[in-house]
């Protein structure tokens, strides 16, 4: 399945900007542009080819956006796919994608993406190998500040690659893989100049040594009907040229094949290489780090089997675990006692239902005690504050607002 490929490449100084302007406008030599294919060149915004750095100033000024020195005032997004999306005519020519589909879902996706009056230009190249097009984007954010920074870092550029593949989904393209590292892989496939996979390409593009063709004789028959011999021989020349032609063709697609997908196909198989390894990496750590307690609670363990008194380390630890599970106690109950309360037996029936724990009374002393059921820390109803109001006081205001 073909990728749909985005990119994107910041305009930070009035030269930059007059530089773009010239090229994508053909106003200089553009030596991977066939000039004959020029006219079917369409720009959809800037129809007057106005220089872009001076798009992006005004645009600036209408939005009212301050503007520091080193401000990025312009971001050229160049929307594509790989070669294979483009489908050509039945003679080989490429087909004119000014008006497609294809085209109009472009635009919508830029001025929908980035909001219309940011978008000061969109231009459709159809003169080099692959259709493509070139917008300048104005980073002007929701809140009406300058910011290339908020409209484009990592996390926004990724979302773009999927947002941008999720709309060109119609036309049977998907995105490329995720978390890729490949910066300018993209323009290899628009000017068709992959250079990966050369032993393979190497074996279809060696030339096939010349097969001589001849032509035999007429005999002593054939002399009586010279016609029909000339056209049985052309006949038998025309095709071991056809199938000559064929495997030539054969060839020559595999070979364009390859220089399209190796590419990415290698690329894809780095990243996933790099995220098995991430995630390898992880796991070991977690091993480690499980290793680590274990041992530790081992240790702790023999200590104590000893008669010893326990590292101030742990008892640091188990200090904390129990606080935080007295606060997480002190909500059950605070929660518990929003129910109607009008005696004690109405609270303890509240606090027998808390998930995770369990509730027991003191024979002797009649206090009430919540245990932790996963770590067996205790708490008495005494020591609580829910709410951060002292326990009798808590449940003494329940009564009240039951009344």
């Amino acid at each position: 399945m073909p990728y749909a490929i985005c990119r994107v490449a910041k305009i930070k100084t009035a030269q930059a900007g007059a530089a773009k302007t010239a090229h994508n406008y053909r106003q200089r030599e553009t030596p991977n542009a066939d000039t004959e294919r020029k006219p079917l060149n369409r720009e959809y915004i800037n129809t007057a080819e106005r220089n872009y750095w001076e798009l992006a100033t005004e645009r600036i000024q209408e939005a009212g956006a301050k503007v520091r020195h080193d401000s990025v005032r312009g971001v050229e997004v160049l929307l594509t796919a790989s070669p294979e999306a483009f489908k050509r005519q039945a003679d080989g020519s490429p087909n004119d994608w000014h008006g497609s589909e294809w085209a109009e879902a472009n635009i919508a996706f830029l001025k929908a993406q980035f909001g219309e009056k940011n978008v000061v230009s969109c231009t459709l190249h159809q003169d080099e190998l692959t259709p493509h097009f070139h917008a300048v984007v104005v980073p002007i954010t929701e809140d009406g500040r300058l910011s290339a920074k908020d409209r484009f870092n990592p996390k926004t550029l990724r979302q773009l690659q999927t947002d941008y593949a999720e709309a060109m989904k119609p036309f049977g393209m998907e995105r490329g893989v995720e978390h890729s590292r490949a910066k300018h892989e993209v323009m290899r496939h628009v000017y068709g100049a992959q250079e990966r996979s050369r032993g393979e390409l190497a074996t279809l593009t060696k030339p096939e040594p010349a097969t001589r063709l001849s032509i035999e004789g007429p005999s002593g028959l054939d002399l009586v009907n010279l016609s029909k011999w000339r056209a049985e021989q052309e006949a038998r020349l025309n095709a071991e040229l056809a199938r000559q032609l064929a495997a030539a063709n054969e060839r020559a697609s595999k070979a364009a094949s390859i220089a399209q997908d190796s590419a990415g196909a290698k690329d894809r198989e780095k990243t996933l290489a790099r995220q098995l390894a991430s995630v390898e990496g992880t796991k070991t750590k977690q091993i480690q780090v499980r290793k680590d307690v274990e041992g530790g609670f081992t240790r702790a363990l023999v200590k104590v089997a000893q008669g010893e008194a326990l590292p101030a380390n742990v008892l640091e630890y188990a200090h904390q675990v129990r606080a935080g599970i007295m606060a997480e106690a002190e909500k059950h109950v605070q929660q518990a006692l929003k129910g109607p309360i009008r005696q004690a037996c109405d609270l303890t029936a509240q606090l027998k239902k808390l998930p995770g724990y369990t509730y027991r009374e003191d024979a002797a002393t009649k206090q009430g005690e919540l245990r932790h059921t996963a770590t067996g820390s205790r708490f008495e109803l005494a020591e609580l504050k829910p709410g951060g109001v002292p326990m009798k006081e808590a449940y003494d205001l329940a009564v009240q607002r039951t009344a």
